[in-house]
């Protein structure tokens, strides 16, 4: 019987496998951006979480593929578990007034109707609430405001014990709309 020559996977191998791992966004390898989470090494086993910037990043699948092969080329290596995660980093300067909770904002306006400002609005909403973010819409718009209709909500919302009106819920988004307040008339 010989004598198993094989050395103990490390943290260290298992880090510098893992660099030749980029973001084609960011242009730096997963390491070196801090994306490598909670790895856990037990003999020929490996577990990690890369935990990205977004729960849609359209290369979070490639990321992965190349990160379990860059850790499967690692001597000693034997199962490779990769938990894709995202965490949304906070905005700089939503910190003051209503926004205090809310870590990313979009703004779509225009000075012009009928351009599909509530169109993209709808379907961006819905899009990112499909990844699994969590998203709320406000519709300001008070002369012709549509997100009730094209998201299926006009019923009139209610009110909380402390006043505070309850936004619908439509295809996981949470809205609030002019048009809700306001009526058709």
């Amino acid at each position: 019987m010989s004598a198993d020559t094989t050395s103990p996977v490390t943290e260290s191998a298992i880090l510098e496998a893992l660099r030749i791992v980029e973001d084609p966004d960011l242009h730096k390898d997963i390491v070196a951006l801090g994306f490598v989470k909670n790895l856990r090494i037990c003999g020929g086993n490996v577990a990690l979480d890369i935990e990205l910037t977004t729960p849609a990043c359209p290369v979070k699948e490639k990321l992965k593929d190349q990160a379990t092969r860059a850790i499967r080329s690692v001597p000693g290596v034997a199962e490779v578990a990769i938990n894709m995660t995202a965490q949304v980093r906070k905005s700089i300067g939503l910190a003051e007034g209503g926004l205090r909770a809310v870590k990313n904002a979009i703004a779509i306006a225009s000075g012009k109707g009928g351009v599909g400002k509530s169109t993209v609005t709808s379907n961006l909403a819905i899009a990112l609430a499909q990844t699994g973010a969590r998203v709320g819409l406000m519709d300001a718009d008070v002369y012709g405001p549509s997100i009730p209709h094209m998201l299926g909500g006009n019923t009139r919302p209610e009110q909380n014990e402390k006043g505070f009106i309850i936004p619908i819920e439509r295809y996981g988004v949470k809205f609030m709309s002019m048009g809700l307040l306001a009526g058709k008339e």
